[in-house]
Parts: structure tokens; C-alpha cells; sequence
């Protein structure tokens, strides 16, 4: 049996020898710790976390506002150009607002089966997927003109 004061020698280190264990930096006082980030730095930081706040807080309020403010009417802007639908390529069709491609391969297809030439935009109509509604909607951007010209299918507004 091991009694307390045996005990305290055989666990704390003896006095006058110098302890393995022990580094020189563990004897030597704490010195005083740096921040991570310098004060000039941390100022820095400070000013742009509160113009970040800022601007989400502007972003905020003008979006709340958004729906009190009157909304100006977008005047139609007439067709940039206009595309000869008995030359085009699907590709080009396919560049029409309010046609894709699945709609452009079909009137190409719709064009062949009549030989070639659509007699007028009206024969569209025998095409799945334009109905009336929709012909009138792609009439300010198609054309039927003579494909064997060899003008370009696609007309600008000035002509070119």
C-alpha cells in the first residue's frame, strides 16, 4: 500500500532536475497574443459588412415598392425582319418568335409535300400546331416569295 506522501513523490517531478517531459518554451512567460486580423484590416471589414447591409436593405425596400408604382405601357416594336418561308431552311424558320424547331421542320415538311412552294402563308394552316390564331401571330415575320430567286430568305426592313 502506497500511502499520500509516497504517492505525491512518484507523480510530481523532484526539484533540481531537469524534466524531459518539460520544453523551454512551457518555462518561458505567454507573450502577448496577435489578432488574426489588424485593427486597420478589421475597420476595413466593418465598413464593408455595413455597406453590404445597406444595399440589401435598399433592395429590399425598392422591391417593396415595386408593385405601388405605375408600370409604363412597352410600345410594340415591329418585326426587325422578315423570313421567306418557301427558301428557309428549318434553321432559319426556327429563328421566328413563336416558332421552334419541331414547328419548323414540320412546314418545311408541309412545304415539300406541295412540291416545293407554299402558295400563300395561308396553306400554313394544313401544318399541325397553326391554327388561325397562331398564323395571324407569325404574319408580320414570314413572306412567301418565289424560291427559286436567288435573293436571300431573309428580308431586313430597308430592304436589304
Amino acid at each position: 500500500m502506497v500511502d499520500g506522501g509516497t504517492l505525491f513523490w512518484l507523480v510530481a517531478p523532484r526539484r533540481g532536475r531537469h524534466n524531459a517531459a518539460m520544453s523551454e518554451s512551457a518555462i518561458t512567460p505567454p507573450t502577448r497574443r496577435q489578432a488574426l486580423i489588424a485593427k486597420g484590416e478589421q475597420g476595413v471589414l466593418v465598413i464593408l459588412a455595413l455597406a453590404v447591409v445597406a444595399g440589401v436593405a435598399y433592395r429590399a425596400v425598392s422591391y417593396y415598392r415595386l408593385g405601388r408604382e405605375p408600370l409604363e405601357a412597352v410600345p410594340a416594336s415591329p418585326p426587325t425582319y422578315r423570313v421567306n418561308a418557301n427558301a428557309a431552311d428549318w434553321v432559319t424558320l426556327a429563328l421566328v418568335p413563336g416558332l421552334g424547331e419541331a414547328l419548323s421542320k414540320r412546314i418545311v415538311a408541309e412545304r415539300e409535300r406541295r412540291g416545293g412552294r407554299l402558295a400563300s402563308l395561308d396553306d400554313l394552316t394544313a401544318v399541325d400546331g397553326i391554327g388561325e390564331k397562331k398564323l395571324a401571330a407569325l404574319r408580320p415575320f414570314l413572306f412567301v416569295a418565289d424560291p427559286d430567286v436567288e435573293d436571300e430568305p431573309v428580308e431586313l426592313p430597308d430592304g436589304r
